[in-house]
């Protein structure tokens, strides 16, 4: 049985989730390629509107790395959350230069150690992926948010 590209991403993705549920948070770096590396978290209104400020942005491996480096020696301060990421109705198309362009709709829950629970983030990803040795990363990844009112901790990758 073959696997298609269709179910590759998706099972990239649920990887990706699986880690950043789990706190796997050293993990996230592997995720994207390390010559070309673009993360963006816009809000649906400036992405709409071409508006390029985003509200949290990665434009080399080494941000990405340093974006969860205190996530990971566990020095960061921020609010104790278990997040659930959903991610659903995935696309997927290889392009004629071998780069795979892909979208998903995402849904990240939030529950508190008291078990409350809501939503953090509705949204979706656009990406741009290519394969080395066999597996695949980010060249880029868009993260497009709906939620009007975001949560003022972005300390966690989406």
């Amino acid at each position: 049985m073959t696997v298609s590209l269709q179910q590759r991403v998706e099972r990239f993705n649920f990887d990706y989730a699986d880690a950043l549920n789990h706190r796997r948070f050293a993990e996230w770096p592997e995720s994207f390629a390390a010559d070309a590396c673009d993360y963006r978290v816009v809000s649906r209104e400036n992405h709409d509107a071409g508006l390029p400020a985003p509200l949290m942005g990665c434009y080399t491996s080494g941000m990405v790395k340093d974006r969860v480096s205190m996530l990971i020696k566990e020095t960061l301060t921020y609010r104790q959350m278990y997040l659930r990421h959903y991610i659903t109705n995935v696309r997927a198309n290889e392009e004629s230069d071998g780069t795979i362009t892909a979208s998903a709709n995402l849904l990240v829950m939030q529950s508190d150690l008291e078990g409350n629970s809501s939503i953090y983030i509705v949204g979706c990803y656009e990406d741009t992926m290519i394969e080395i040795d066999g597996q695949l990363k980010l060249r880029k990844r868009l993260v497009i948010v709906d939620s009007f009112s975001i949560d003022n901790m972005l300390a966690v990758p989406l």
